[in-house]
């Protein structure tokens, strides 16, 4: 990516957040937009000659956190987030583990296995998009180290208050919706996998237009009708309401899957002892593949949602929210894979969660560029390129690929980013994938700047 573009990037996404001194915003666009032209470098490499003693003088102040790391990236989605014409908002929660076990020179660092096997930081992320999938901006990270003095206490685990425990943080992501998204004139929907099926989730206040939706998984006692029946029973005995194909991602396969529903009512577990406590009614949708392919294990969902499923069309449309699962296990891949947040080389917890914080906006500008080629194929490229990027990968793509390649659209250009990454674009290999992507945004900013030299010289 060309650094002049990159640095315009990173002030709108960092200049002006709350760290204690405007430079230090200023500091962060410039870092953020090092590491967005060299995904995956080391961050004081990408940053200029000075630019290991400014990193680790931003991330040694007290006022540095990922939240204050995160202000003006937060506002900025929530401004993304009005600006969408149609549709809901999506809200995808998920937790990954930054392990840093080969770095015995940090310190702080929490257990992330059993027994005390491995350490590192726990991430739970709220990602944002619409319901094309398109990324909007990471709406909040919460980050913790595991004490391993605590190892053990889950056996203690249905004794104890949901936010006294690690299943809080599904509470959290609620709370930053209602935090940042407060005055969003558009509904939204909160998406977890499994591990969110609890019923504090559901029994928390959202507000008007705010919908959850997880994976069940628990096979808990439900009031269907006038019976008290287990969910996955109240699942099995509802009629079948059709039948639908879908697109399993990566080109893996279709999947024929025959769609369930029923309206349930959520009673507060036995013993509970919950300020918002009352029964509460929601749907169960069944998505089950018939006819998957010998040796693969078919898709099998079970959901629970606030949302209405009482049609066909409703449970396929809570399908689709689900599946943007796929985009925030997408964003943890991007971000260590591509960005190589676990080798981040700073020696204290408390300067790695600043840096990871940023490191998130990285990976969601890298995941946008080739989500919104996507989502919008036929939009001018000038919305995503300068001039120069256009140029650029215009020029490589016809002198090491097609001698004819026109670029125009968004689809073009993230195409051709895709070809300088490695992408071979044969007939099966559909669009480039996010590693294409962020090894051919690394390898353009030098193809750029290589180009103004031989301007330069020529004109010399």
């Amino acid at each position: 990516m060309d650094m002049a573009s990159a640095v315009v990037w990173g002030v709108g996404e960092f200049d002006g957040a709350s760290l204690g001194d405007a430079r230090r915003g200023r500091r962060a666009a410039q870092i953020a937009a090092g590491m967005l032209c060299s995904v995956g470098s080391a961050v004081s490499s990408s940053c200029g000659g000075a630019g290991a003693q400014a990193v680790s003088r931003l991330f040694d102040k007290e006022e540095v956190t990922e939240t204050s790391m995160l202000s003006k990236h937060v506002q900025r989605t929530a401004e993304r987030a009005s600006q969408q014409q149609n549709g809901r908002i999506l809200v995808v929660q998920d937790t990954t583990v930054l392990d840093f076990s080969q770095r015995s020179n940090i310190s702080g660092l929490g257990h992330t296995g059993i027994n005390n096997a491995g350490s590192g930081i726990m991430m739970h992320s709220a990602f944002v998009m619409n319901e094309q999938k398109c990324p909007l901006g990471v709406l909040g990270l919460r980050l913790w180290c595991r004490d391993k003095e605590e190892v053990g206490i889950n056996k203690k685990r249905r004794s104890r208050n949901t936010r006294e425990k690690e299943s809080a943080k599904w509470l959290w992501g609620s709370e930053q919706v209602k935090k940042h998204f407060s005055g969003l004139d558009k509904e939204i929907v909160i998406i977890g996998d499994a591990e969110s099926d609890i019923y504090d989730l559901f029994a928390e206040p959202r507000g008007v237009g705010v919908y959850v939706l997880a994976r069940v998984c628990q096979n808990r006692l439900v009031r269907a009708g006038d019976k008290q029946v287990k969910i996955f029973d109240a699942l099995d005995e509802s009629p079948v309401l059709g039948s639908y194909e879908l697109d399993l991602p990566k080109g893996k396969r279709s999947a024929k899957l025959v769609v369930r529903s029923c309206p349930v009512i959520l009673d507060p577990p036995k013993g509970y002892k919950l300020a918002n406590s009352r029964s509460l009614l929601v749907w169960a949708v069944d998505i089950r593949e018939t006819d998957a392919p010998e040796g693969v294990e078919p898709l099998h969902w079970r959901l629970m949602t606030s949302l209405y499923a009482g049609s066909l069309e409703d449970c396929r449309y809570i399908a689709d929210c689900y599946s943007a699962r796929w985009s925030i296990e997408e964003f943890h891949r991007t971000l260590k894979t591509g960005c190589k947040v676990e080798r981040l080389q700073l020696e204290k917890v408390s300067r790695l969660r600043p840096a990871i914080a940023l490191l998130c906006v990285v990976a969601y500008q890298v995941m946008y560029l080739t989500r919104y080629a996507r989502s919008n194929p036929d939009a001018p490229v000038s919305n995503i390129a300068t001039e120069d990027e256009r140029e650029t990968v215009q020029s490589w793509v016809r002198m090491n690929r097609f001698a004819t390649y026109d670029l125009t659209t968004a689809s073009d250009y993230v195409r051709g980013i895709g070809f300088i990454g490695g992408f071979r674009g044969r007939k099966h290999d559909g669009q480039p994938g996010m590693q294409a992507i962020w090894q051919g945004l690394r390898d353009l900013t030098n193809l750029v700047s290589g180009r103004r030299i031989e301007r330069r010289l020529k004109a010399a």
